[in-house]
C-alpha cells in the first residue's frame, strides 16, 4: 500500500513539475499543435498543459505522448528542479519577458510545492526573488503611463454587384438604384473613445473621434448645370456643392470634475441634463433638445442642493437651431431631525434665448414646487408645481408678434396601501403658457407618436382631435389593485387597474377649433390572473372619445389567454373587438360603422429534443356586416429539426385568403414556403442559407400573379470576442418580410422582396 502511495504522489508531482519546466523554456524552442494522448482531461494540469503545447512551449515523446502515468523517483523530480534553476540563473529575462498568466503560475506552484523542494535540497529563494522583482518592475512601468483608456471599433463594408436591375439596396439597408456592376460601395468608419482619469474617480476627461471613407473624393467643387463655371472659384453662383467622402470629426468631449462640493460638466456635441423639477422643464431626451456645448454645475450645501447650466446649441452637428439655453434649481430639504417625513420646496428656471436682436424674442419659465411623502399610513406621495411663462407668441387681438406671459400649475397624488394603489394627476396651463424645452410627456399626449418641438401638431397624430397643446387642461385618475391569491380560489396573482382621463381647452376668440367647448375622454380597465401555474389571462377594455361634438367614441376588448398544455406545448388565443361609430360611410342610404374583429392561436411544441414546431391561424374581419367587408385568413405552419448540436433546419409554409367586398382587385391567394439551414462548422466559423418564395393570385384574374423568390446566404468568422468578418450573397430582409408575404390594411402590399444578385462584405472590430 505504501509503494501505491508513493506512486501517485510522485506521479502528481511529475505532471506539477513538468509543467513548471514547461513555462521556464523559451516559447520559440519548442511547438505541438495538440494535447498528448495519454494525459486524461480530468488531470488537474490538462488545462495549463493544453495552453502550453498550444503556445508552443512544449512537445512530447516522439509517439505523441505525454508518459504522464509513468514511475518517477525522488532523482528525476530533483534533476527537473535542477535544470529550471539553472535554466532561469542562465536566462534572466525569461522571467521579465513572460506574460502575467505564466509568472503567477510559477509562483503557485513554487509555494505549493515549497516544502517537497526543501527536502530535495534544493532553494528556489533566487527564483522567488526574481518572481518579485520582476512584479514590482511591472508595477512601475505601469505607474508611468498615461492613466487613459482607448476603446472603440472599426468598420469596414464592401458591396460588389453582380446584377444592377435586381439590386435595389446599399450595405446599409436604403433604399437605393445601381447602373453598372462591380464594386460600388466601400464603405469604412472608425470610432475612438479616450478616457483619461489623472485623479481617479475625481476627475474625468473624454473624447470621441470619428472618422469614415466611402471614397475617393476630398474637398470636390461640384457645379450646377447652368451657367459657366471658373475652376479657380470655389464660392460662386454655380457651385451647388463641397463633396467630401472622407471626414474626421470630433465627436465629443467633455472634462468631468467630482469634487464633494460641486461637480461640474463641460462638454461639446452631447446631450444636457435634466433640472429635476416635477415637471422637468429642461429635457435629457436629445431627440427633442438637441446637442449642445455647455458647462453644468451641480452639488449641494447645508441641505440645500443646487443644479445649473449654461448652453449653446452645437451648429457642427448639422442643426441650424443657434439658441442659447440657461438653467438652474434649487431645492431645499427639511432635515430628517424635524420629522421622520420627506419635504422639500424648489425653484426652477430655464431660458431658451432664441434671438439677441428682437426684443423679447425667446422663452422663459420660471417654478415653485412643493413635495411631500410620508410612510405612516402606507406610502403617500404629493408634488405641486406653480409655474409661470413668457414667450414670443403671436397675439391675434393687437395681430402682431410680442413676448406674452402666461401661468400653469400642476398636480401629483400617489397612495398606496397594501395592495391598493391611487393616482392623482391635474394639469392646467393657460392658452400662452410654453415650455419649449421640456419633453413630451410633460403632458399627458395620448396616442401621439410624434412630437414636434413647436408644441403643434396634425390633428390626426392622436391628441384628441387637438391640433396642439395651448390652453390645454387635464385631469386623470387611477386605481389598482393586487388581490393576489385572496379573492377567488381559481383566480391567482388577480389584479384590476382602471384609469379615466378627461382633457379641455381654453377657447382662443382669436384662433377657433372644432375642440372648442368639447373635452377629450378616455377610460381604460385592465384585468390580470393566474388561474394556475400554467395559465395566465389578460383583458383589456377601452373607450376613446375624441374632443368633438357629437362624438361617440370609439371602443374595444381585448382577451389573451396562455396555457402551458404540458412541459412541452403551450398555446396562445387572443381575440379582439374594435368599433368606431364616428368613422363611417354611407351606401344607398344606409350609414354603416366602421367594425374589426380579430381572433388569433398559437401552438407550441418540443416534439423531443430535435424536433420543435409552431402553428398559428389569424382570422381578420374589417368593416363587419357591411358592403366594404374584408377577410383575411392566415395560416402559418413552421418548424426546426436539429439534426446536430451544430446544425439545423426550418422549414414553413403560409398559406393566405384575402376577400374584399369592396375592392374586388384587391382579393387574392397568396402561398409562401421558407427554409432556413445554420450550420456551425466550428466554435468561431458558422454560416446560414435562406430560401423564401412568395405567390400571390388575384380571384378577379385581371392581373397577372406576382412570384417573389428570395435567396439568401451568410458566413460569419469571429476572430475573436471583438472582432467578426462576415461575407453575404444577397439582401437579408427584416423579420416581417421573412414570409415574402405581408399585408398592409388588410390587404397585398407589393414589397418588392426578391433575390438581390450582390455580394456584401463585412469586417468588424472592437478594441
Amino acid at each position: 500500500m505504501r509503494q501505491t502511495k508513493n506512486y501517485s504522489v510522485f506521479s502528481l508531482l511529475s505532471g506539477l513539475l513538468v509543467t513548471l519546466l514547461c513555462l521556464a523554456l523559451p516559447a520559440a524552442a519548442l511547438a505541438q499543435s495538440a494535447a498528448f494522448q495519454d494525459l486524461p482531461r480530468d488531470h488537474w494540469a490538462y488545462s495549463d498543459v493544453e495552453f502550453l503545447i498550444s503556445q508552443g512551449y512544449m512537445e512530447g515523446y516522439p509517439d505523441g505522448t505525454f508518459k504522464g502515468r509513468k514511475v518517477t523517483t525522488r532523482y528525476d523530480v530533483a534533476l527537473i528542479l535542477a535544470r529550471i534553476l539553472k535554466r532561469m540563473e542562465e536566462k534572466k529575462a525569461n522571467i521579465d519577458a513572460a506574460s502575467e498568466e505564466e509568472r503567477a503560475a510559477l509562483t503557485r506552484l513554487t509555494k505549493e510545492f515549497r516544502d517537497e523542494l526543501g527536502l530535495l535540497d534544493v532553494r528556489v529563494d533566487s527564483l522567488e526573488r526574481r518572481m518579485v522583482d520582476s512584479e514590482n518592475k511591472v508595477k512601475e512601468i505601469e505607474g508611468m503611463l498615461p492613466k487613459v483608456k482607448v476603446s472603440g471599433f472599426y468598420r469596414a463594408r464592401a458591396q460588389y454587384i453582380i446584377d444592377p436591375e435586381t439590386a435595389g439596396r446599399n450595405v446599409a439597408g436604403d433604399s437605393t438604384s445601381f447602373t453598372d456592376p462591380g464594386l460600388v460601395t466601400f464603405y469604412q468608419e472608425v470610432y475612438l473613445s479616450f478616457v483619461g482619469k489623472p485623479l481617479g474617480e475625481k476627475l474625468e476627461t473624454f473624447y470621441e473621434l470619428y472618422g469614415f471613407i466611402q471614397g475617393k473624393t476630398w474637398n470636390k467643387v461640384v457645379y450646377s448645370q447652368s451657367g459657366t463655371p471658373n475652376p479657380f472659384d470655389n464660392i460662386d453662383d454655380y457651385v451647388s456643392k463641397v463633396q467630401n467622402d472622407r471626414i474626421l470629426l470630433s465627436n465629443r468631449m467633455h472634462i468631468l470634475s467630482n469634487a464633494k462640493s460641486m461637480k461640474v460638466r463641460v462638454f461639446s456635441s452631447e446631450g444636457a441634463s435634466g433640472i429635476d423639477d416635477p415637471m422637468n422643464i429642461l429635457t435629457e431626451d436629445t431627440d427633442v433638445v438637441q446637442p449642445y456645448q455647455g458647462i453644468e454645475v451641480s452639488g449641494s450645501e447645508s441641505g440645500v442642493s443646487y443644479q445649473g447650466s449654461v448652453l449653446k446649441t452645437d451648429l457642427n452637428r448639422g442643426y441650424t437651431d443657434s439658441t442659447d439655453m440657461v438653467t438652474g434649481r434649487l431645492v431645499w430639504k427639511l432635515p430628517e431631525k424635524f420629522s421622520e417625513d420627506n419635504f422639500s420646496v424648489g425653484t426652477s428656471y430655464a431660458e431658451k434665448i432664441l434671438d439677441y436682436k428682437t426684443v423679447g424674442n425667446s422663452n422663459t419659465v420660471r417654478g415653485f414646487d412643493v413635495n411631500y411623502s410620508t410612510d405612516r399610513a402606507g406610502k403617500i406621495q404629493a408634488t405641486a408645481e406653480f409655474l409661470t411663462s413668457a414667450s414670443y407668441l403671436y397675439d391675434g387681438g393687437e395681430k402682431k408678434m410680442r413676448n406674452m406671459p402666461d401661468e400653469g400649475s400642476r398636480f401629483d397624488i400617489t397612495v398606496q396601501n397594501g395592495g391598493l394603489t391611487g393616482t392623482v394627476k391635474h394639469y392646467d396651463f393657460g392658452r400662452y403658457f410654453r415650455a419649449m424645452m421640456a419633453p413630451a410627456w410633460a403632458y399627458d399626449i395620448g396616442d401621439l407618436q410624434d412630437y414636434p418641438n413647436n408644441l403643434n401638431m396634425d390633428a390626426d397624430d392622436g391628441n384628441y382631435g387637438r391640433p396642439d397643446f395651448a390652453g390645454e387642461k387635464l385631469t386623470r385618475f387611477g386605481v389598482n389593485y393586487d388581490f393576489g391569491n385572496k379573492l377567488l380560489a381559481i383566480a391567482n396573482n388577480l389584479s384590476v387597474e382602471a384609469t379615466y382621463l378627461s382633457k379641455t381647452w381654453e377657447t382662443d376668440p382669436y384662433n377657433e377649433h372644432d375642440t372648442d367647448g368639447h373635452s377629450g375622454r378616455k377610460f381604460t380597465f385592465q384585468l390580470l390572473s393566474d388561474f394556475t401555474d400554467k395559465t395566465t389571462f389578460k383583458y383589456d377594455f377601452v373607450q376613446k372619445w375624441d374632443a368633438f361634438e357629437g362624438e361617440q367614441g370609439e371602443k374595444s376588448n381585448a382577451v389573451e389567454l396562455n396555457l402551458r398544455l404540458s412541459d412541452s406545448v403551450s398555446a396562445k388565443g387572443k381575440m379582439l373587438v374594435w368599433g368606431d361609430p364616428d368613422d363611417t360611410f354611407v351606401d344607398n342610404g344606409t350609414t354603416y360603422d366602421n367594425n374589426e374583429r380579430v381572433g388569433y392561436f398559437e401552438i407550441n411544441s418540443d416534439i423531443n429534443p430535435r424536433v420543435y414546431a409552431k402553428g398559428s391561424v389569424e382570422h381578420q374581419v374589417g368593416w363587419v356586416s357591411s358592403p366594404r367587408e374584408n377577410i383575411r385568413v392566415d395560416y402559418i405552419g413552421e418548424a426546426t429539426y436539429n439534426f446536430t448540436p451544430t446544425t439545423s433546419l426550418t422549414c414553413g409554409v403560409q398559406h393566405v385568403d384575402y376577400e374584399d367586398s369592396g375592392d374586388g382587385s384587391k382579393s387574392s391567394l397568396a402561398n409562401a414556403i421558407l427554409a432556413e439551414l445554420k450550420k456551425n462548422f466550428t466554435n468561431k466559423f458558422r454560416g446560414r442559407a435562406f430560401y423564401s418564395r412568395g405567390v400571390i393570385d388575384f380571384k378577379d384574374g385581371n392581373r397577372d400573379p406576382i412570384d417573389r423568390e428570395n435567396i439568401y446566404g451568410e458566413l460569419i468568422y469571429d476572430v475573436s470576442k471583438s472582432a467578426t468578418i462576415r461575407f453575404k450573397f444577397g439582401y437579408d430582409y427584416p423579420d416581417e418580410w421573412r414570409w415574402a408575404i405581408t399585408s398592409t390594411d388588410n390587404g397585398r402590399d407589393y414589397e418588392d422582396i426578391h433575390t438581390q444578385k450582390m455580394f456584401i462584405f463585412e469586417a468588424r472590430s472592437n478594441f
